[in-house]
């Protein structure tokens, strides 16, 4: 398992912030994600996962998996869609279908479903499908599965079955009679996403991704595991140069997470995104598209757009509501460019996206009067759901969904906010902002007879010498605390006869603002403010 790298620590803080929305954005992100046709299913209908498919003739299809099997819908007119045909299937929530040379794949989680293969090269006029359940020594053994891909002529099957609960491996030179040709067996696979010869594996009880090689069919090899944010990884995608896995975690509240995995010995947390508008509606499953957009259908009904081109800083484009329930899965990739979208009970929407590029702002927070980046401060972009949290370097990165005047505010613990009005952020490009805060002024309460406390260096590194001039201090019990902005006491003592004393060892504070306390039993204090550098 991986340990937070100071990378992991700091971007694992970013979050989206809800607040209120200006009706500006909102139109906006209705406007990126255009509505333009909409198919309902007679209850109890409920549908699950969905795909795509384009005919000799260049007609367009959505093939939708339904609680009875699957769902054939023409495209020809988006506005309209009208289902043509349904291959009946088990009786089941769970149906998910991939494509290979004019051939649909369907499974079920339903015992003995088994994968129907569908004709669909005699489209528009017919279809055809028979059961296909193994062959070979694995005839009758491929009973049920959770979720299917198909990649350079094989097919993968996931999540069940009497093969493996891992992932089998069919070879479709014969799209209507698959062989089977290896499996992966080291651990349960929910979902999976192939490059060239590599399988990434969503080992959702296990709480990782894993990278498998596939060279070879037949033997594959697990290379390594990543535990993911909401340690129960769903689904995942990658970015154009393959140098980026997008995740999702099937638990409420988890993020989308972005990781570099151009190196598999130091995998690094870059960011995570929540929808703005329902945070805690988890997305299902991600689909990315070309340019890196991340095409994002969640819970609670959300379909949303994220502009992922920059993987360490994820911003939302566009955001709409298809109802209350699991918007299960979306498919980007038909040539007209329309998404077809499958909310579980309120049926199959097609959208015309338009894919924006975020407004992005990232800068440093620094104390005013030392300059030192200051770590746990949160800027927000005001009137967006954005904002981010620095680490220890003072550095944040958030941004808008599109070009306009912002204001941004930073806050941080120990200081005085401050908002920074009219930044011009632009789609497509970074800003630059440099926040100076002000620490808050400490209070004594004689401050007629200042000083009561002195100490020095200030700012300090590894020591601090601390002298008490106040006698009642030195002549009653009294108790000398050092305290971070959050009220933790990081080094105490008894104040000591002479009144004064040095603290030595300090070097492994975290720089920042502290708070020096005199305190009597009594409840009376001095404080002083020092900073560590």
């Amino acid at each position: 398992m991986m340990f937070p790298s100071p990378i992991f620590s700091r971007f694992f803080q970013k979050t989206t912030i809800f607040v209120a929305f200006a009706l500006q954005t909102l139109v906006l992100n209705a406007q990126n994600l255009q509505r333009i046709g909409h198919l309902s299913y007679t209850p109890p209908v409920t549908l699950a996962g969905c795909w795509h498919h384009v005919d000799a003739a260049g007609g367009e299809w959505a093939l939708v998996g339904t609680s009875k099997g699957l769902s054939i819908v023409d495209l020809q007119n988006p506005a309209q869609p009208v289902e043509r045909f349904l291959v009946p299937g088990s009786q089941n929530n769970w149906r998910e279908v991939r494509t290979w040379a004019g051939y649909a794949y369907v499974g079920s989680e339903a015992p003995g479903s088994a994968i129907t293969i569908v004709n669909l090269n005699h489209l528009p006029d017919t279809v055809y499908w028979k059961v296909w359940t193994g062959d070979g020594p694995f005839e009758g053994m491929i009973i049920k599965s959770h979720a299917l891909q198909t990649h350079d002529g094989f097919l993968y099957i996931f999540g069940g079955g009497n093969v493996t609960n891992g992932a089998t491996i069919a070879d479709l030179s014969d799209p209507w009679n698959p062989h089977i040709a290896g499996a992966y067996t080291v651990n349960y696979v929910h979902d999976g996403y192939i490059r060239g010869d590599t399988l990434w594996t969503s080992e959702i009880y296990a709480g990782w991704f894993g990278v498998v090689d596939i060279s070879d069919k037949s033997a594959p090899v697990l290379l390594t595991t990543q535990p993911t944010p909401g340690v129960f990884n769903h689904n995942s995608g990658l970015s154009d140069n393959g140098r980026v896995l997008f995740t999702t975690d099937e638990k409420s509240g988890a993020p989308l997470a972005a990781f570099d995995v151009s190196n598999l010995d130091d995998i690094r947390l870059l960011d995570t995104y929540f929808p703005s508008v329902k945070p805690a509606g988890e997305v299902h499953n991600v689909r990315v598209m070309p340019g890196d957009y991340l095409v994002c259908p969640s819970y609670r009904g959300q379909l949303t757009i994220v502009d992922g081109s920059q993987p360490d800083n994820l911003i939302e484009v566009a955001w709409d509501s298809l109802g209350n329930s699991l918007v299960w899965d979306a498919d980007p990739y038909l040539p007209s460019g329309n998404i077809i979208a499958t909310a579980k009970n309120e049926g199959l929407f097609i959208y015309k996206p338009q894919y924006q590029r975020a407004a992005r702002i990232e800068g440093l927070v620094t104390d005013a009067f030392t300059n030192i980046p200051l770590a746990g401060a949160k800027v927000f972009v005001l009137n967006t759901p954005n904002a981010d949290t620095t680490g220890a370097d003072g550095i944040f990165k958030t941004g808008a969904s599109a070009t306009g005047g912002y204001s941004l505010r930073a806050e941080c613990p120990g200081y005085q906010p401050r908002v920074a009005s009219n930044i011009t952020l632009t789609s497509g490009t970074t800003a630059y902002y440099h926040f100076k805060l002000q620490a808050l002024s400490v209070a004594t309460d004689d401050p007629a007879n200042e000083p009561a406390i002195r100490v020095s260096p200030t700012p300090f590194r590894d020591a601090l010498q601390v002298e008490i001039f106040n006698k009642g201090f030195i002549e009653k019990p009294a108790r000398l605390r050092l305290r971070d902005v959050a009220g933790n006491i990081r080094r105490e003592e008894a104040v000591p006869p002479s009144g004064k004393t040095k603290w030595t060892g300090l070097g492994d504070l975290p720089t920042g603002v502290y708070v020096l306390c005199a305190e009597f039993e009594t409840g009376q204090l001095k404080t002083m403010r020092v900073i560590k550098i």
